[in-house]
C-alpha cells in the first residue's frame, strides 16, 4: 500500500516538475502572439495617423516655403514666357541689334520716304564760296566745290571744262559768281548753254555793302534764271541785307556765323525744287 502511494507521489512530483514549465511557457507564448497581434494594429494606426491628408499638404507647403526665392517662379516659367523675365535693358538690346540696324530701316516704308536722297553737286565760285565750304562740306562731304579768290564769270568755262575732264562736273551746279565784277546776260547764257538743259543750275545772288556793281550783277542772274527753265536762285543778298554779323568788316565776306549761314541757306534752296 505504502509503494502505491510513493509511487503516486513521485509522478506527481514528475509531473509538477515537468508540465507546469511547458504549461507556463506555453501561456506565455500565447500571451506573445496575443500582445503582437494586439499590437500590430495599434502600430499601423500609428503610421496612419503620421501622414493624415492635411498634414501632407502643410508638409508640402513647408516644404515649398523652406526652397530659396524664386525657384518656384524658375520652375513654373515656361518658354514663352522668357520674354517676360528679361530686364528693361535686355529688352532694349534684344529690340535693336547693330548688326540688324539696316534691316530694321528696310522693313519702314514710311521711315524711308521722308528721307530725300543725296544729290550730286559742283559748286564754282568766288571766295565767298571759298569761306563758306568746309561748313557747306561738313554737312554734304560728298559736294564738290571749285572757289577761288578774285575769279569772274569769264575764267569759268575753263574750270568747267577742267571739272568735266575729272568727272566732277555733276547733274546739279550751283554758281557763286559775280562778286569780283558784273558780267552780261549773253556771257551768262553761253555758260548755261555750255552746262546744258540737261543739267539743274542755281545761282547765288552777289551783296556787297559797298560794291558798285551789286544791283546789276543780280539783275543779270534773275534775268537769267527768268528765261532758262533749269535756272533756279539762291537768294543770298536778301538773307544777309538784314544780317550784319554774318560778314567780316568788308560788307562781303563770311564771318563765322556767316559761314555756317550760308552754308544752310544754300543748302536749303537746294531742296526746294521737285525735280530734286
Amino acid at each position: 500500500m505504502k509503494r502505491k502511494e510513493n509511487a503516486v507521489k513521485r509522478a506527481a512530483a514528475v509531473l509538477r516538475t515537468v508540465m507546469i514549465p511547458m504549461l507556463l511557457l506555453g501561456w506565455q507564448g500565447a500571451c506573445m502572439n496575443v500582445q503582437a497581434a494586439e499590437e500590430a494594429p495599434v502600430q499601423t494606426e500609428i503610421i496612419a495617423e503620421e501622414l493624415p491628408p492635411e498634414e501632407a499638404v502643410q508638409n508640402a507647403e513647408e516644404t515649398a516655403a523652406a526652397q530659396p526665392e524664386g525657384t518656384a517662379e524658375e520652375a513654373v516659367l515656361q518658354p514663352e514666357d522668357a520674354a517676360l523675365s528679361e530686364t528693361p535693358a535686355d529688352a532694349e538690346a534684344a529690340q535693336v541689334q547693330p548688326e540688324n540696324a539696316e534691316d530694321a530701316v528696310l522693313t519702314q516704308p514710311e521711315a524711308a520716304e521722308e528721307v530725300l536722297p543725296p544729290l550730286s553737286v559742283t559748286m564754282v565760285g568766288d571766295s565767298v564760296l571759298l569761306g563758306a565750304s568746309p561748313s557747306i562740306l561738313a554737312v554734304q562731304p560728298d559736294y564738290v566745290i571749285d572757289a577761288k579768290v578774285g575769279r569772274q564769270l569769264v575764267q569759268s568755262g575753263s574750270v568747267l571744262d577742267s571739272l568735266e575732264a575729272q568727272g566732277l562736273l555733276r547733274q546739279t551746279v550751283v554758281m557763286e559768281l559775280g562778286t569780283n565784277g558784273a558780267f552780261s546776260v549773253e556771257k551768262g547764257q553761253e555758260l548755261i548753254n555750255r552746262l546744258g538743259s540737261g543739267r539743274t543750275i542755281y545761282w547765288v545772288t552777289v551783296y556787297g555793302r559797298e560794291l558798285g556793281w551789286q544791283e546789276e550783277s543780280n539783275a543779270t542772274i534773275r534775268q537769267l534764271a527768268a528765261q532758262n527753265e533749269n535756272v533756279h536762285i539762291i537768294d543770298w543778298s536778301q538773307a544777309v541785307s538784314g544780317h550784319p554779323e554774318w560778314l567780316c568788316g568788308d560788307g562781303i565776306h563770311l564771318s563765322a556765323a556767316g559761314r555756317d549761314a550760308y552754308a544752310n541757306i544754300v543748302l536749303g534752296g537746294l531742296q526746294q525744287f521737285p525735280e530734286l
